[in-house]
């Protein structure tokens, strides 16, 4: 036997085939449906090196250069909201929810015909299916658009979850009360034809992802690894992200890299994944995997601590995500997509701790223009592209009466409406507002319809001149 086996070899054979593995993983199959998805061996298998010289995982996919620690913490029904806070969320801890979706109508319902038919006017976001956080392209469209094209397109939807989709999902028992309920701040919508792969990175909310279709692989790294990842956060942006190429790590580059602890799931259609605020992820999908995700977003109380006093009659019955009360909304025919922008409850919140902070009972216009700068840390292209004006907010939105100052009592009157107005004023929307340029979606759709019926009005109007 020991004749017939060389270590070697075996290494060098182990190591193609694993290699083909993560490749095949990435390759479309003929008829545009998931091929093979059994075979994608994750978590990868780690495979130590054979050359001293040469650190296990060199130049290979993420998670190939040391083994995971386990998967991910499962539950088989999902947590009430106190146990959900107490175990997981204080502690930024992942779980993983089994089968919590898998009865909704979007599990159920959501073929690509159905979603064309009910949802095709409504207007989504789009990106490349390689994420890039550094020189990233968003564009706008219509859904059922996209669904004619996605199958063939570098494309995937990321977008808002438009307001007449959310009757298809439920919402979560672990958000239906406490300060939870309050904090649900924006629903996600994701769609693709599969082959996509996000950066290392982290998000500045609470996120729970539940898979509708398809099948998606989660690597989670605690925050504590962000300086071995060299992670950065730049200032106009809540998430943060690594420069390392998870396709690729150069561990010449980044030696650390291979003393990086993770954990792993795989999420199949029903399930869903807590991730918690500033959790270091990278996700995967696999071409010829069809995938549909839905995420909900929230946070805590400014002070991060947790109040359950509407959780006393809660009885936790199924209900839609379209009865729940969702800062940042889209529906058909809103101007923006607003997509990634701040809690505005937690906004309020901070403004009135800042009072405090300040040792002030009033806040002033140079007061408030400064507290904007310190929320909203731009870049001089994003200040010169969204003209934020600090002087036309104060007056007109917060102080329209000229007082020159605003009371805790003016901040808690404030409706939310209010709120996300002055947030659109102070941030750069996540894409393309409706008729600018990247967009083309409903409103360009009228503008082409409008302009061909202008030039036909104009043509037929010279034909009978000249008939004339």
């Amino acid at each position: 036997m020991s004749k017939l086996f060389c270590p070697r070899a075996y290494f060098l054979l182990l190591s193609l085939v694993q290699n083909f593995l993560v490749f095949t993983a990435f390759l479309p199959s003929s008829e545009g449906h998931s091929q093979g998805l059994q075979e994608i061996v994750f978590p990868p298998q780690f495979l130590p090196s054979e050359d001293p010289s040469i650190l296990a995982g060199h130049l290979k996919m993420f998670g190939l250069q040391r083994p995971p620690n386990g998967p991910v913490v499962e539950y088989n029904s999902v947590l009430k909201p106190q146990e959900f806070w107490d175990k997981h969320v204080s502690m930024l801890k992942p779980l993983v929810f089994r089968q919590a979706i898998a009865n909704s109508p979007a599990r159920l319902k959501w073929s690509d015909q159905y979603l064309k038919e009910k949802y095709g006017d409504l207007d989504v976001l789009t990106e490349l299916k390689t994420e890039n956080r550094t020189h990233g392209v968003t564009s706008r469209m219509l859904l059922g658009d996209f669904i004619d094209v996605y199958g063939k397109e570098n494309l995937y939807v990321v977008t808002v979850l438009p307001d007449p989709m959310r009757k298809d999902l439920p919402l979560l028992p672990c958000l239906m009360c406490g300060t939870f309920k309050d904090f649900l701040h924006e629903l996600n919508f994701w769609m693709s034809s599969g082959g996509t792969r996000s950066v290392i990175h982290f998000d500045a909310d609470h996120n729970i992802h539940c898979l509708v279709a398809g099948r998606k692989d989660f690597v989670m790294i605690h925050p504590d690894f962000a300086p071995v990842l060299n992670v950065t956060k730049p200032p106009q942006f809540g998430s943060g992200y690594s420069s390392i190429d998870p396709d690729m790590v150069d561990l010449n580059l980044y030696p650390d890299a291979s003393k990086v602890e993770w954990t792993y799931s795989t999420l199949g259609p029903g399930d869903c994944i807590f991730i918690p605020s500033g959790y270091i992820h990278q996700v995967r999908s696999y071409k010829g995997n069809r995938t549909i995700s839905a995420t909900m977003l929230f946070t805590v109380s400014l002070d991060n601590t947790f109040n359950n006093s509407s959780c006393e009659n809660e009885t936790y019955e199924y209900r839609p995500l379209s009865e729940a009360q969702v800062h940042w909304t889209y529906n058909k025919g809103d101007k923006t997509i607003d997509m990634g922008y701040q809690n505005v409850e937690k906004f309020r919140q901070y403004f009135l701790s800042s009072f405090d902070s300040l040792q002030v009972d009033r806040l002033t216009e140079r007061k408030f223009s400064e507290l904007i700068e310190d929320i909203f840390t731009l870049d001089e292209e994003t200040m010169e592209l969204i003209q934020r004006d600090t002087h036309e907010i104060f007056h007109t939105l917060l102080d329209p009466d000229g007082k020159g100052f605003l009371t805790r009592d003016d901040i808690r009157a404030l409706s939310q409406e209010t709120l996300k107005t002055i947030v659109r004023h102070c941030e750069e929307p996540h894409g393309p507002v409706a008729g600018a340029p990247g967009d083309r979606g409903a409103a360009y759709k009228l503008k082409i319809q409008t302009e061909a019926k202008q030039d036909k009005y104009k043509e037929q109007r010279k034909e009978d001149r000249d008939e004339l």
